[in-house]
């Protein structure tokens, strides 16, 4: 019996007509779409179904600058969508540096639309299937009160040059069939593409470390990120439970701390980069563009042909590995990289530096820290071609990597480091992460998703080490030592607590402030204790944990099914 038939669609937020004010001093918004995507799997949910909810994957459009009648034409592709077709919310909103980010208006559109396809063949999906462009309306009512009656004060004082009937325009079509996934894979629905790039500044933090920029970085990989590849936070104290299910004083103090600290670090505004790999350098916009039209540039690369393009923008982001830089990372399910330069003067040393990446997420994929480097070979091993282009090394070294010199670390620098290639450069990456704790044994799995060619098969090697290796260690400790002296070995002006960067670019009172630094600090401590027993060699307790954790947050546990439904019911 055949699978069923899945496909591979593009979808097209071309753009919105008489969005909602938000800012009465311009008469104008800065909006952006926020899309969510559900495939439409009949019997699969509902009262009556012993089956988990499907899936959903994001997408969010690059914000443009004031105005009320946006042009987006961004395009997501998703693949593995089943044919009976999807379901996309769209949540149109207003970005707010300052505050949190109003809604304007959101849709729930099914597509094929039981209104609109009522034709033979037009009711599922197949290949050549093709929506065109469609107006679809936006209900205010599930957004901001005040942008609501803003508009309808504006439409008064213009004399109706401000409208209130809002609409997005969205086009979608089947490009053709989904490749072909085993096991777990085989049902599950991911972004093929376009590879987006968005780099977020923090002036703040880069004033009080005294770093010439400080930026937060996300890079969409090519899915599916293996089903495999699925990590559950681990409790390994009390508060920690409370913090993500947000119970508690305590726990409702931290998770809404860290929340502030992931807008703070991942800041959108107007200085924020959005960029397509791929992409024209010159065409690319920036968030902050009027009109952004990046939909007829977008590049989405062939499964089997190595992405130089995306390994060079990766390259770039890390600065090549320069002066010793160390990133802290995470993975998330969606297959979005997040990550940020660590270190003693960084914020992220702080606090849960994986937790506030990952937004307080439940489940991630995978995290850790990871560096960049020059590939560091031997003449003999040079010579040859067919050497792996990702390799896993266990904490015992286990596995049989290429033979070369690397007993220590030479992190030189090249005088220009962007005109070596990217087969010139390896990404070292662990699992040093003691919020989620991913396991030693899908590293390989890791950097095989990692080195995949739509990825970074286009680098020298990817290596993935566990974050109890002793030669790891002695790396990132070599690789500090560089980063001092390539920084003349000075202090900060101040360690960066994410607390007082979260609190500083809020604009609440100073007691919420104050409680944010309690609770910070609450959690430092906690998170230094765990760092030194990491430290002191106990590695059978972690993995003891491990599997304490395996048992807890297993698919029967009812806290964890728990958790998972109001975090469910909390995003609708």
């Amino acid at each position: 019996m055949s699978p069923p038939a899945r496909y591979t669609c593009e979808i097209v937020f071309n753009s919105a007509k008489n969005v909602p004010l938000a800012d009465l001093n311009d008469l104008s918004s800065d909006p952006y779409i926020l899309a969510t995507l559900t495939p439409s799997l009949p019997g699969a949910s509902g009262p009556n179904s012993d089956s988990p909810p499907p899936e959903s994957i994001s997408y969010r459009t690059p914000t443009v600058r004031r105005s009320l009648n946006p042009t987006f034409n961004t395009r997501w592709i998703v693949s593995g969508i089943p044919a009976s077709g999807f379901v996309l919310t769209i949540s149109l909103r207003d970005e707010d540096p300052g505050n949190h980010d109003d809604k304007l208006g959101k849709a729930v559109i099914r597509f094929p639309d039981p209104n609109r396809d009522h034709g033979e063949g037009e009711r599922e999906l197949k290949e050549n299937w093709d929506s065109g462009e469609r107006e679809y309306k936006i209900h205010k009512r599930h957004g901001n009160l005040r942008t609501r009656v803003g508009t309808y004060v504006a439409k008064l004082v213009t004399r109706g040059r401000v409208k209130h009937r809002v609409r997005v325009l969205v086009s979608v079509r089947v490009l053709g069939p989904a490749p072909h996934l085993e096991g777990d894979d085989a049902e599950r629905i991911y972004t093929v593409g376009p590879q987006v790039f968005v780099r977020h500044f923090s002036p703040l933090a880069a004033y009080l470390t005294a770093v010439h920029s400080f930026i937060a970085n996300r890079l969409q990989l090519t899915g599916p990120v293996p089903a495999s590849l699925r990590h559950r936070y681990v409790g390994f104290r009390p508060f920690i439970k409370a913090m993500f299910k947000a119970r508690g004083i305590q726990g409702i103090i931290l998770n809404h701390t860290l929340h502030k600290q992931h807008r703070a670090v991942y800041r959108w505004d107007a200085n924020t980069v959005w960029g397509i790999i791929g992409q024209d350098e010159d065409a690319a916009p920036q968030d902050g563009d009027q009109q952004a039209d990046v939909g007829k540039q977008a590049v989405v690369p062939k499964p089997e042909q190595k992405n130089e393009a995306l390994a060079k923008k990766f390259l770039e982001m890390t600065s090549y590995g320069t002066e010793g830089r160390m990133f802290t990372y995470v993975i998330m399910l969606d297959g979005e990289w997040r990550f940020t330069e660590t270190g003693e003067e960084f914020a992220i040393q702080m606090l849960s530096k994986h937790t506030m990446h990952a937004d307080v997420s439940l489940e991630i994929a995978f995290s850790g820290e990871f560096f960049v480097r020059r590939v560091h070979t031997s003449h003999h091993s040079a010579e040859k071609s067919d050497a792996p282009d990702h390799v896993h090394e266990g904490a015992n070294g286990h596995s049989a990597p290429p033979q070369d010199n690397e007993d220590d670390d030479d992190a030189s620098d090249h005088p220009d480091p962007s005109s070596l290639p990217p087969s010139a450069y390896e990404l070292v990456i662990d699992n040093d992460s003691g919020t989620y704790r991913p396991r030693k044994d899908l590293l390989p799995t890791l950097a095989a998703f990692l080195s995949r060619p739509g990825n970074l098969g286009a680098l020298g090697r990817v290596r993935a080490m566990d974050g109890f290796d002793e030669r790891l260690k002695r790396w990132k400790e070599q690789r500090a030592e560089v980063k001092k002296r390539a920084r003349g070995g000075e202090k900060s002006k101040g360690v960066v607590r994410q607390a007082s960067v979260s609190s500083a670019s809020s604009s609440g009172s100073s007691s919420s402030d104050e409680e944010d630094r309690q609770a910070a600090e609450g959690a430092k401590q906690d998170a230094e204790a765990e760092r030194k027993k990491g430290e002191q060699g106990q590695e059978k307790d972690a993995l003891a944990e491990d599997a304490q954790r395996a048992k807890d947050n297993g698919d029967k546990d009812e806290a964890a099914q728990e958790e998972e439904r109001d975090t469910t019911t909390a995003e609708l």
